[in-house]
């Protein structure tokens, strides 16, 4: 008697609710936010994530291209790695918050490039 093959089950991807996750970067931390696992839908493109610097020292790491792509690589925060952070745009701030921080929203697309968007708090 055969015995039968466990494998995966076909059909819907079972969503991931995603949670902050704080983790390193050059003795620094950033908050991550993989809202890409929130996509149940047929494409896998794109993916964003939001990242949060809550401090002055980790907003300029987040800021150079070389160190936030080793980060991004490193920690996973995409399903495959950023080949190249092609672009960035800064959002005009707006007034001044009582507990400043950065918000990065990285935009990963299918060749595996990002666009990194700078929004100062708005809260």
């Amino acid at each position: 008697m055969k015995a039968k093959k466990k494998g995966k089950k076909k059909g819907k991807k079972k969503l991931t609710t995603p949670v902050w996750t704080k983790l390193p970067i050059n003795g620094q931390s950033l908050h991550v936010l993989r809202v890409w696992q929130l996509n149940n839908a047929a494409h896998k493109y794109t993916e964003v994530a939001i990242l949060r610097a809550l401090t002055p020292a980790a907003k300029t790491l987040a800021e150079d291209n070389t160190v936030l792509r080793k980060f991004l690589n490193d920690n996973d925060v995409f399903s495959k790695d950023v080949n190249a952070i092609i672009n960035r745009v800064q959002v005009t701030p707006g007034p001044a918050c009582n507990q400043p921080f950065w918000d990065f929203i990285v935009v990963h697309g299918r060749a595996s490039n990002a666009v990194v968007i700078h929004v100062t708090c708005f809260i």
